[in-house]
């Protein structure tokens, strides 16, 4: 007779009602726990920066939602339902910034990616000097938007300004008004905070389109030197359309940040965007009515509508931009399977 222990009668059921032994479930249940121990380590590093976007950024963007939804009447919020929107509607004050902030980026962008694209091939094709040219265009980088915005105080100023001692010297009579003078002109307070951002800004566009020219293959500019081209016809038949990529990136970035623009505008017009509010952007609009007329629920009401613009810009320039990337995929996958 053929005695069994408990254990050896234990593991002929298991395995007989298909379940694993008590060794089986052991090597299961320490995977499943150094499983667990190792996405431990993934949420302890994703954990922190959650929390704090959640802190402050989804909290802040819900209030604004809220709070734009009601009214402040005496110690206490009242629901006004869209009474916020109407307001901004009908302020001629809201569509005047919502102007500035369209002209000055449009007239940014305009003016900016060409320079710099014209800038970084001339750089790109040195052979020495060329890091001493990428420090100097980015310095403006490293430099506080409110210090350029002081510089240029004194640059642009009508009376005493450097720009205009500079013009007086050289016996111009009717000197520009720059940041004194609210029209719409080449020497306007738009067209000097215009200048004032394509000096700051010029650097990074610089920089980016520099690394866009150096991850173009040079086998490409070899052909077409075998071919006979010559230099602009290389650089319009190869350098633009390789660096469309490079476009797309920064005509989208590029917007975000001349809409969001402050430190500058304010340092030179303050919250009204004197002269005569051609200087007040949205977003300075928006500080006014917050901090200085104290209105938080209209304030709540342009941040939301600015965030709905800033929204529906980016998603059409990524339309704009980018269907063609997401049009030719298709083509290419069904290529490949063929």
């Amino acid at each position: 007779m053929v005695v069994r222990t408990r254990d050896e009668v234990s593991t002929e059921i298991a395995a007989a009602d298909g379940m694993p032994d008590d060794g089986e479930a052991r090597r299961l249940g320490h995977a499943c726990r150094s499983r667990i121990r190792n996405n431990l380590v993934w949420y302890l590093f994703v954990g922190p920066p959650l929390i704090l976007l959640t802190i402050f950024v989804a909290y802040p963007t819900f209030e604004s939602f809220r709070q734009s939804f009601y009214r402040q009447a005496g110690s206490e919020l009242r629901f006004a339902g869209l009474d916020q929107y109407r307001r901004l509607a009908d302020s001629g004050i809201f569509w005047n910034a919502l102007g500035n902030t369209a002209l000055l980026g449009i007239s940014f962008l305009a003016l900016v990616v060409p320079l710099a694209v014209v800038i970084a091939s001339m750089i790109n094709r040195l052979r020495y000097g060329g890091a001493v040219l990428k420090v100097i265009y980015f310095l403006p980088q490293l430099t506080s938007s409110v210090a350029v915005a002081i510089v240029f105080n004194y640059v642009f100023q009508p009376d005493w300004g450097l720009l205009n001692g500079f013009l007086r010297k050289l016996g111009v009579d009717a000197l520009p008004q720059w940041l004194a003078d609210p029209r719409l002109g080449l020497t306007g307070s738009r067209a000097a905070v215009t200048i004032l951002a394509v000096w700051a800004g010029l650097g990074w566009f610089v920089l980016i389109f520099l690394v866009g020219l150096q991850s173009i293959p040079i086998e490409l500019y070899e052909a077409a030197a075998i071919d006979g081209a010559n230099t602009f016809q290389t650089w319009r038949a190869i350098t633009l359309p390789s660096l469309r990529p490079t476009f797309i990136f920064l005509l989208m970035t590029g917007t975000v940040d001349a809409m969001s623009r402050f430190g500058d505008l304010w340092a030179l017009g303050g919250p009204g965007g004197a002269p005569a509010r051609s200087l007040q952007s949205v977003v300075v609009y928006m500080f006014q009515v917050g901090f200085e007329a104290g209105d938080s629920n209209l304030a709540a009401a342009i941040a939301v509508v600015f965030f709905m613009l800033m929204l529906g810009v980016t998603l059409i320039s990524f339309r704009a931009l980018l269907v063609k990337e997401f049009r030719l995929r298709p083509r290419r996958r069904r290529r490949l399977a063929s």
